[in-house]
Formats: structure tokens, C-alpha cells, sequence
């Protein structure tokens, strides 16, 4: 992990200066606030196709419909785990700052001594507390759906669960047995489902 070098090159953390430890805390939470947005965009797309899924005409345009949506919502879990990593980015600047914070009490402390003798490496796994792998930032993204127009014609089945699923929410919605937010719900609660599964 190396969160700290990212930010600071190779000093020691505890010799970072507390302006620049603030300063990064305000690029980070401005981060944070951007993805929080984008996610909140998506969301609202998914909701508006579910709601454009509820007068399609056909088979091939309700599987158009269910292809962006599955598009979507991978986007959503890719920025998801984006935020996660951003947010133990900004864990580990924040304990930093409260150690800067009470430098003067904690010197000469033994708890001053240990964090003193830490590698950068070290300090940085506590301040993390080695929740997960910062490097994963990219793991997940969005796959390239392969979707040809022969079977979108001819209403051939698809080995894909996550569009069989989405098309029976499409159906749901059509059928008035779901309105498209609740729809939306449902999408990201499957998705979240099997992001946990696969972590």
C-alpha cells in the first residue's frame, strides 16, 4: 500500500507539514463529492430506462434497453469501489492529521517512540487498518457487451443472468408490478449482491 508516497513521495508521514496533509484532505473529499454525483446521475438514467422500457414494442428494444442498464449499473459498481478506495485514502490523511494535531502531547511517549521507529510502509498499515487493497482501484470495470443484431432479431436467448434478470424487471415494470425507482433499487441490489460474493 502506498497511499502516503502517492501524496507525499518519501518522507515520513509524521514529517509531512499539517498544510500539506490539509490540502489533500480537500482534494480527496472533492473527489468523494464528484463520484457521489456521478453515481447519483446513473441512478437517475437507469430509473428514466426503466421508465422508456414500460412502452417498449418489442423484444429487441426491451433487450436494448436491459444492455444499457447492465452498462450502467457496472459503471455504478466500478465508481463504487472507486469511492471506497478514495475514502480509505482520506481515512488514512485523517488519522495522520489528528496525530499532527497532538504531536506536542504524544512526544516523548512511548506510543511517539513507536511511530517514530515505523517504515512509512508500517504507519501507513495503521492508519488503514488493512481494511482492503488500495491497488483494486480499476478492478471491475465495465465489461464490453457483445451483443449481435442477428440475436436481438431473432430473440435468441442469452447466457447472460444479469440481462435475464433485468428483462424480467423490465416485464415487472411494464406490467405495473414495479415503478421504474424501485426498479432501479432492485438492479443495484442484485449487482451489489454479487459484488460481495465475488470479493
Amino acid at each position: 500500500m502506498k497511499i502516503l508516497s502517492k501524496f507525499f513521495g518519501k518522507k515520513n508521514p509524521l514529517d509531512v507539514p499539517m498544510e500539506k496533509l490539509k490540502e489533500s484532505r480537500i482534494k480527496l473529499e472533492y473527489q468523494i463529492q464528484k463520484i457521489e454525483n456521478d453515481i447519483n446521475g446513473i441512478e437517475k438514467e437507469i430509473t428514466l430506462l426503466f421508465d422508456k422500457a414500460k412502452v417498449a414494442r418489442s423484444k429487441s428494444e426491451e433487450l436494448t434497453i436491459a444492455t444499457k442498464i447492465k452498462t450502467l449499473n457496472q459503471k455504478k459498481e466500478s465508481l463504487k469501489k472507486v469511492h471506497a478506495q478514495l475514502n480509505k485514502q482520506l481515512m488514512v490523511v485523517n488519522n495522520l492529521i489528528i496525530i499532527k494535531e497532538n504531536e506536542e502531547l504524544l512526544k516523548g511517549t512511548p506510543t511517539w517512540k513507536m511511530l517514530r521507529n515505523m517504515s512509512p510502509e508500517e504507519l501507513e498499515t495503521k492508519l488503514a487498518e488493512m481494511q482492503f487493497d488500495v491497488y483494486k482501484f480499476n478492478e471491475g470495470l465495465e465489461t464490453t457487451l457483445r451483443i449481435t443484431n442477428q440475436a436481438m432479431e431473432t430473440g435468441v436467448d442469452f447466457e447472460d443472468d444479469e440481462i435475464e434478470e433485468i428483462m424480467k424487471t423490465i416485464h415487472a415494470v411494464k406490467e405495473g408490478e414495479l415503478d421504474p425507482e424501485n426498479a432501479t433499487k432492485k438492479v443495484d441490489e442484485k449487482a451489489e449482491k454479487n459484488r460481495r460474493i465475488f470479493e
